[in-house]
């Protein structure tokens, strides 16, 4: 009894053995083949079991760094890219993951210092070229944007992603016709790119080519739904229609014409600052003065600035400006966004959405997310976050609070 006693235990711990040895296998495959909750859990699993050599914790700590950066847990995603470094120090890749987590952070200095290491690692890695011209994008900094962007397209020269992201640093230079070329070859070598369609169809609303931004706009809607794609529609086809409409009368309009840009303030030498009840009279103002090409009307203090040409115009969502004529739209600022905000403040008027939120915080970040969205009002009582495309002038109430995106521009 005591014999067959003695082997049965020693059969016993055999099978515990190879059904360990086969749970860390699983676990192992799990971690580097499955995707979502059932990877993240293995991968856990792999890191604590303690059993594992340098080499395969690397790639468990990289896999599980990607699926928390998935879920948006940046700080979790950056402590494994790091972790994974620490065992694996010369592997590329995680620098250039560990860059994009800082980037979604806006910590662009470090995001940067990532994607250069990426690069010493592996010059020819198109995407942290790809991936540092964004970050320096997001910094303003367009000509190391466009310098990194030329990186990525000469180790890959068919990146239709890198074509289109360099088209949006030359169109925030100003430099238009370079723009049009890069988001028609990232259309050319990804039909389906529905945000290079975007971006070239508002390069062709800010050049007056109505028509092919309203063609653009749609195409874009057509591969993938979006409330900017939808918005700028809306605007170039209004454009276009007013366009269509002045040639058929065959005739020039009595007074001067003028290309509206609502949010919008410009810099440039000023002629004259007078008081305007609303835009009309600001615009009649402008369009009888030889001398003014361009005018800003603050509509919260029913101010016009009229002004000799503009230089730059920045987001402001006080004023709505104007440029006479076919004057040729200056560049946009590079200048630091803000949101500004107003306590026990409402904004008047119908908003575009409305949602509940936690918090006056939430709903800022909300506006701070959406293109469309130049300001917002959070009422306390019922957390309804209400988002508004236009900020007609704010009004006392102190159920609500309130803020606005804004350029700082000195």
């Amino acid at each position: 009894m005591s014999a067959c006693g003695i082997y049965l235990s020693g059969a016993i711990l055999i099978v515990l053995a190879l059904s360990a040895r086969a749970s860390l296998a699983d676990d192992r495959h799990d971690c580097e083949k499955l995707k979502g909750e059932a990877s993240l859990r293995a991968c856990s699993a792999v890191i604590e079991a303690g059993t594992h050599d340098a080499g395969t914790l690397a790639i468990a700590y990289l896999n599980r760094g990607l699926e928390y950066f998935d879920k948006g847990h940046y700080d979790q995603a950056i402590n494994d890219y790091s972790a994974s470094i620490d065992l694996a120090p010369m592997n590329a890749d995680v620098y250039n993951n560990r860059g994009n987590a800082y980037q979604a952070k806006r910590d662009y200095g470090r995001a940067i210092s990532d994607f250069d290491m990426a690069l010493h690692l592996n010059p020819r890695h198109a995407l942290a070229y790809n991936n540092r011209g964004i970050a320096y994008a997001n910094r303003g900094e367009f000509d190391r944007a466009i310098l990194s962007y030329d990186g990525a397209i000469a180790i890959d020269p068919a990146y239709a992603g890198a074509y289109n992201n360099r088209g949006y640093a030359y169109a925030r230079k100003g430099a238009y016709d370079r723009a049009v070329d890069d988001f028609g070859t990232a259309i050319a070598l990804d039909p389906g790119n529905a945000p290079a369609y975007r971006n070239r169809a508002r390069v062709y609303q800010n050049l007056g080519r109505y028509d092919l931004a309203v063609a653009d706009y749609r195409q874009a809607l057509d591969i993938r739904p979006s409330e900017s794609a939808a918005q700028g529609l809306k605007v170039s086809e209004a454009l276009l229609a007013a366009k269509t409409k002045e040639i058929e009368e065959g005739a020039e309009a009595e007074t001067a014409t003028f290309r509206q840009m609502p949010n919008t303030d410009l810099t440039g030498p000023m002629i004259g600052k007078i008081a305007a009840g609303n835009l009309d009279q600001c615009e009649k103002a402008c369009g009888k003065d030889q001398a003014c090409n361009a005018y800003s009307f603050n509509m919260w203090n029913s101010v016009c600035f009229l002004k000799a040409e503009a230089t730059l115009r920045f987001l402001d969502p006080s004023t709505v400006s104007g440029l006479k004529g076919e004057t040729y739209p200056p560049p946009i600022s590079n200048a630091m966004m803000a949101m500004l905000r107003f306590r026990n403040k409402a904004f008047p008027g119908d908003p575009v959405r409305a949602s509940l939120q936690n918090r006056f915080e939430d709903c800022e970040a909300s506006c701070e997310a959406s293109e469309a969205c130049i300001a917002f009002s959070f009422i306390k009582a019922s957390s309804m976050c209400q988002i508004f495309e236009q900020a007609e002038e704010y009004v006392s109430d102190e159920g609500v609070d309130s803020g606005a995106k804004r350029q700082v521009v000195n």
